[in-house]
């Protein structure tokens, strides 16, 4: 669908309508680098926190079943009770993580760049045609 062009009956609309296409155009242009940045950023976090998830989940389950066995007020068994909560904590802080850089995120934010190059594309096409416009205006 066509935009409405024949509406600008001047030269001068035509100019302001470009003019504030053009800032659109730039600020999404701005908007695409970031989210192209940051996307990728996403996507790498997503990926190593998957991966050191996964190794403290298994530390986590090697030590737990240990623990109990070890004497207790032992040396052996207050380095590995540490090295336990350790595990556990870095599980926990990667799993909050996960919210704000993790496969979700990184899902989200690959949506947010389509719709900004979706809006690219389409500021393209209206200031094509409001060019067009004022080529008939100025002949």
């Amino acid at each position: 669908m066509a935009y409405p062009v024949n509406l600008l009956t001047s030269v001068a609309d035509c100019n302001t309508v470009l003019e504030h296409a053009q800032r659109e155009l730039r600020d999404l242009t701005v908007r695409e680098t970031v989210l192209n940045a940051q996307g990728d950023r996403t996507s790498e976090s997503a990926t190593d926190i998957s991966a050191d998830l996964a190794a403290q989940e298994a530390v986590i389950a090697a030590l737990t079943p240990v623990v109990p066995t070890l004497p207790e007020g032992g040396k052996a068994r207050f380095n590995t009770e540490g090295d336990l909560r350790r595990a556990t904590q870095r599980r926990d802080n990667l799993k909050a993580s996960q919210q704000a850089r993790g496969p979700v995120a990184a899902l989200d934010r690959a949506l947010d760049l389509r719709q900004v190059q979706a809006q690219i594309a389409e500021v393209n096409i209206f200031i094509s045609e409001v060019t067009a416009r004022k080529v008939v205006l100025v002949a």
